[in-house]
């Protein structure tokens, strides 16, 4: 059944019943007008007196006498929501502006359209942005909020060159421009364009170190904390974006450099281990590869979930004909994940339809210990540890949050019902479970779409796999072919002491010891068993 307004309503019932007359039903409807713009004009006498809160409330009551006031009194609560520090139950107001289509009110509302971004996500916002408003709406110093907006569903659809032409439009001193630069580049790297991406990732590690400092002083302790996180891991992935560049590029020792540039206190610095082994691997350099690769044995890094890992170590074992070794890396391959696809694909089909399951699925990932023996939660661990999943988690603790911040409000006004459940601050009630929701949904789309993902690797690395098996089968083949043709090959060892050491390397036995000031630095010292062109 269609929702009406309380007003309408009771002005029909009473025509129905007492025959009230159409003027006189004009004339209430007029009153109801009179009423709304007095409100309206209350709101703005608190919103310029710094109320913000009771403009708010004031623009809300004007909406619900009339609802001709809908686009002034959505874009008032949105605005002054924004400036109480309630992003969150604005964002609803803020969209409800937008979908009234009304000119002058979405000017007004898309002045806080970048700040609201930056507190509640682009993913919330972009879609809306994209539907209900046109670039000449905005001015230059917010414009940032739609190019990015469009920039970022360009890239997601493959359209690189597009994407690359509405962020290179957003200003640089938007607080978007160093999340714009890393899109950007990754564009360009994409389209193999490897100097301007290298450009771009450049500048994006340079202007995420600055970025905390442009933080309000009002903005709490927390808020600055998660912030500072954010960009910190901004840092470091444009850092690693750059080195794959380079690695793309075929400039290996220049990636080998530029990979050495990222903390490894940082969440960043668990994958691309696994990508200076591939580094390394693609310089024919197997000893440096299994090296990095062992590094993931120590018991510091037992929450990492890769199953490239093994491959790569499997693989490079062979690249040196070590089959013995390939085999065992084989094992462990399979007796780690042969289980984990199959739970994986019966979880995903089991719960397909439940956003919110997948987000539980998450989350309770996200808030158990970190090192954890249970293989799915260190699959987990890859994503739901990543800037995007934690934003989503503070976000809810943040609408939790707003809740209480609304009750504190409706308290210091005077002379109004305190419930709750009741007028304005029982519909920014609703709105906050609104928001709660969407929350959950994002963060489970992104949970299932990820475990999708995850899957199809883990496919992938059985088929890897599976080709390994047979080039190991057929290297013996022919190495026993070889043997009877000239019996009087010798056998090699399979350790050597003789490799050639920098003045800044030691030599070491291995015996599964790890040492935390030395983890990524391991070299194998193993000697190749390949004889021939194929071994």
């Amino acid at each position: 059944m269609k929702k009406v307004r309380k007003g309408f309503a009771l002005v029909c019932t009473l025509g129905l019943l007492w025959g009230v007359n159409p003027a006189l039903t004009q004339l209430t409807l007029a009153a109801d007008h009179k009423n709304s713009t007095s409100n309206l004009g209350l709101s703005d006498e608190f919103f310029q007196s710094g109320q913000y809160f009771r403009a708010a409330r004031y623009a809300f009551a004007a909406q619900l006498e009339n609802s001709s006031s809908e686009p002034a009194a959505y874009s008032r609560i949105s605005r002054s929501l924004v400036r109480a520090r309630l992003f969150h139950s604005a964002s609803y107001f803020f969209i409800r502006t937008l979908q009234t289509k009304d000119d002058a009110s979405i000017r007004k509302v898309l002045l806080d359209a970048e700040l609201l971004m930056m507190q509640v996500g682009p993913d919330l916002l972009r879609g809306y942005l994209m539907k209900f408003t046109q670039v000449s709406q905005y001015d230059l110093t917010n414009r940032a909020a739609f190019e990015y907006s469009l920039a970022k569903a360009a890239l997601l659809e493959g359209r690189e060159q597009e994407a690359i032409a509405h962020l290179s439009l957003i200003s640089k001193k938007s607080s978007l421009w160093p999340f714009a630069l890393q899109l950007r580049a990754t564009a360009y790297a994409i389209l193999e364009k490897n100097e301007q991406a290298k450009t771009d990732f450049k500048e994006c590690a340079e202007l995420a170190v600055s970025l905390p400092e442009s933080i309000e002083e009002s903005e709490n302790e927390s808020i600055k904390r998660n912030f500072s996180l954010e960009v910190e891991d901004l840092q470091f992935r444009c850092q690693a974006g750059l080195a794959r560049t380079l690695y793309q590029a075929g400039e290996f020792d220049q990636a080998d450099r530029a990979y050495d540039h990222i903390s490894k206190e940082s969440f960043v610095w668990t994958d691309i281990l696994f990508e200076q082994a591939w580094n390394a691997f693609a310089k024919a350099d197997f000893n440096r590869a299994l090296g990095k690769l062992v590094t993931y044995e120590s018991p510091s890094l037992k929450f990492v979930y890769n199953s490239e890992v093994d491959v790569l170590r499997a693989q490079s074992y062979l690249a040196m004909c070590l089959y013995d070794y390939a085999g065992q890396s084989i094992e462990q391959f399979e007796s780690r994940y042969t289980s984990l696809a199959t739970e994986l694909k019966q979880f995903v089909e089991k719960n397909q339809d439940s956003l919110v399951t997948f987000y539980e699925f998450g989350k309770k990932a996200y808030e158990s210990p970190l090192h954890t023996a249970q293989q799915v939660n260190r699959l987990l661990n890859r994503f739901v540890r990543s800037p995007y999943f934690h934003g989503l988690v503070k976000q809810e603790e943040a609408v939790a949050s707003e809740k209480i911040a609304v009750a504190q409000f409706d308290r210091l006004q005077p002379g109004v019902d305190h419930s709750m459940k009741k007028g304005f601050p029982g519909f920014l009630n609703e709105v906050i479970g609104w928001r709660l929701g969407s929350i959950r949904k994002l963060g489970g789309a992104f949970v299932k779409n990820s475990l999708l993902d995850y899957h199809s690797v883990l496919i992938s690395d059985f088929e890897k796999i599976a080709f390994i098996k047979l080039e190991m089968l057929n290297r013996e083949k022919q190495s026993l072919i070889s043997k009877k043709i000239n019996p009087n090959v010798g056998e090699r060892t399979v350790g050597s002491d003789s490799r050639e050491r920098r003045s800044d390397q030691y030599l070491w036995s291995f015996n599964g010891e790890f040492w935390i000031d030395e983890l990524g630095d391991y070299i194998f010292s193993l000697e190749s068993q390949c004889k021939g062109p194929r071994g």
